[in-house]
């Protein structure tokens, strides 16, 4: 993958994220679309020619952040799909992931949700977290 194309991928997890920790969109809204990024993508940085490492290191914080997501949002989801949850239970799944997908986002102190842009190795991405001021 070219930067764009990992760019604009990751712009699209990022928003999903942002959006469901904002309360803009359900938890379940949020695992629908999410699926089961990123795996799938090839965002391994050991494989690959040495231009694209290079474009991969650029998004490194980024696709660990999403890697962190997605090990939470699995263990909910194979949680909810035990398909025997009932009542209150069940509706503490979706509660329980907004919490930890909030977590994860705060366990991030360099960068804030919000709509912006960070600088990464001197690069300007558009992306869907900003640096905070003196990082």
């Amino acid at each position: 993958m070219n930067a764009t194309a990992i760019r604009v991928v990751l712009d699209a997890h990022d928003a999903l994220v942002r959006d469901c920790a904002e309360g803009r969109s359900t938890f379940g809204e949020f695992l629908a679309a999410y699926g089961d990024f990123p795996r799938g993508y090839s965002f391994e940085q050991e494989r690959g020619t040495a231009d694209e490492r290079d474009v991969l290191r650029m998004f490194g914080k980024r696709v660990a952040f999403h890697r962190r997501v997605a090990s939470v949002v699995a263990g909910l989801r194979v949680t909810a799909d035990a398909g025997s949850l009932t009542g209150e239970i069940a509706a503490f799944i979706p509660m329980a992931g907004l919490m930890r997908l909030r977590e994860i986002v705060a366990r991030y102190p360099k960068l804030e949700v919000a709509r912006g842009s960070m600088e990464s190795d001197g690069v300007t991405a558009r992306i869907g977290y900003r640096a905070k001021p003196g990082v």
